[in-house]
């Protein structure tokens, strides 16, 4: 007995499935007259048989979650893309079941952009002292520190022992301690200003993909926030000068 398999496809040209069809005697033929007939499937209005090997990809697989082979006549190829319109529709019926909230997506949003501020805060800034450029870190027992050079200079001490990363320590004059001191205030200031209106912004996020957007940076801040941060560092600069 003859056989072969076909693709079935839809009034759409998407493939559907592959199908056993055998040679067999026709239902109203005289003496050898034979027909293809489909086994164990029905087809459709609409649907027809095409005799082609099956498309490298199965319907609803790949990376983007969503394949869609359609067979275009014209090539006589397997089409095995899906454009954006037919994923967002194919992924708005089959929900991803371990998909996050969007209040649990903007918590861990609030929890990466606190993390980054105080790891940009304790990462420190560099100074202009006797030496040259140097590092200070800014860990919880450096600011101590520091704090309490700052009391000694500002209490009469010409000096106040200290010590940049990776040195030794040696006599900070009271102007470098005094200068170091404003500039880890400046560089504390920057970095929770900018964390308070990248939290700001998570928590006015109204979307998935509008979190995902945000990152522990001043370059992408919405207009209003930008220019707020802007208002706000310009005038605690005025303070302290």
């Amino acid at each position: 007995m003859k056989y072969k398999h076909s693709c079935v496809i839809d009034a759409n040209f998407i493939y559907k499935t592959l199908v056993l069809v055998l040679l067999v005697q026709a239902d109203q033929g005289q003496g050898e007259e034979q027909e293809w007939k489909v086994q164990n499937y029905t087809l459709a209005d609409g649907e027809q048989l095409i005799d082609t090997t099956t498309p490298i990809m199965r319907p609803h697989a790949g990376a983007a979650g969503f394949v869609s082979p359609k067979w275009d006549s014209d090539t006589s190829a397997w089409i095995e893309a899906a454009t954006e319109e037919e994923i967002e529709a194919w992924e708005a019926e089959h929900p991803d079941p371990n998909a996050k909230t969007l209040e649990e997506l903007r918590a861990d949003k609030e929890t990466e952009i606190s993390d980054a501020c105080n790891t940009a805060i304790v990462a420190g800034m560099d100074v202009e002292t006797s030496q040259g450029t140097e590092h200070f870190a800014l860990q919880e027992t450096d600011q101590i520190n520091l704090t309490t050079a700052l009391s000694a200079v500002e209490t009469g001490a010409a000096g106040y022992p200290y010590h940049a990363d990776g040195q030794l320590c040696r006599m900070f004059t009271a102007k470098e301690i005094t200068a170091i001191s404003a500039a880890s205030i400046s560089h504390k200031l920057y970095h929770t200003t900018l964390c308070n209106h990248l939290l700001t912004w998570v928590r006015r996020a109204e979307t998935a993909e509008e979190l995902g957007s945000i990152t522990y940076s001043a370059d992408n801040l919405p207009d209003d926030l930008a220019a707020n941060m802007t208002q706000v560092l310009a005038a605690a600069t005025a303070i302290n000068a």
